[in-house]
């Protein structure tokens, strides 16, 4: 995806303009931070979906329940946001892994 390269171009920029292991640490973090929230975002279920139907003597599941959980129109933002987590991380892991020797 287009944000494992997003993830890349700002560690390479960070990395590329302060040598910095801590700034390095912290795009990791946020990336962990990124993955909850957009991981935890794209797994909530609906509000009204998960009740029964007060209606009926049956106690039937509502009939408003989504195919996929927590399903909006802007699902890509949330997915957007978990895979730019995940290329920071990555790529902040990879960069301390090679680049060690040289950061401050």
């Amino acid at each position: 995806m287009d944000t494992g390269v997003l993830g890349l171009l700002t560690v390479g920029l960070v990395y590329a303009l302060t040598y910095s292991g801590p700034y390095i640490i912290g795009l990791a973090a946020l990336g962990v931070l990124l993955v909850a929230l957009g991981g935890g975002a794209a797994a909530q279920a609906p509000a009204g979906g998960s009740g029964y139907n007060d209606d009926s003597g049956l106690h039937l599941m509502g009939d408003d329940m989504d195919i996929w959980p927590g399903s909006s129109p802007n699902l890509s933002v949330r997915v957007r946001l978990l895979f730019y987590g995940i290329g920071l991380v990555g790529w902040s892991l990879i960069v301390l892994g090679l680049f060690s020797s040289s950061l401050h």
